[in-house]
């Protein structure tokens, strides 16, 4: 089965029970995330959603033994990352992050496609010939 990145948003959704939590289940099994936006994930949970930390790593090594791979920092990879940004990020236009831009790049470096609600993320991946699997953001909109 062809794997799909999943930016941070995707496993905060299935760690938390967001709207897109649905979607994002299925693709679990083949499911790829780097591990900048893991640190971005266990961030958002634990600060922004008052989970437990230790609650979080649990519910990560869930997911890892359901099959969502972590993909380790590498130089290509965090060059890629910069680069995309450097490209893409405009203040006011799109506010496309650092996280995302390593769910990005992972994306282009494994001919994969991504799964994200994040409408900017959604543009740039597209501008950059990624297939976009856009999920249900938290008022069910799609990008």
């Amino acid at each position: 089965m062809t794997p799909i990145i999943l930016d941070a948003y995707a496993v905060i959704a299935a760690l938390i029970g967001e709207g897109a939590r649905t979607a994002v289940q299925p693709l679990i099994p083949t499911g790829l995330v780097s591990a900048p936006n893991v640190a971005e994930i266990v961030d958002v949970c634990v600060r922004v959603h008052a989970n437990e930390e230790r609650v979080v790593r649990e519910r990560i090594r869930w997911l890892i033994a359901g099959g969502l791979e972590i993909v380790p920092l590498e130089a290509d990879l965090a060059l890629a990352a910069g680069a995309l940004r450097a490209r893409h990020y405009r203040r006011r236009h799109r506010e496309i992050s650092q996280g995302d831009c390593f769910a990005l790049a992972l994306a282009i470096q494994r001919q994969a496609r991504l799964a994200t609600a994040d409408p900017d993320l959604a543009s740039v991946a597209r501008v950059e010939d990624v297939e976009v699997l856009g999920l249900p953001d938290s008022r069910g909109r799609r990008p």
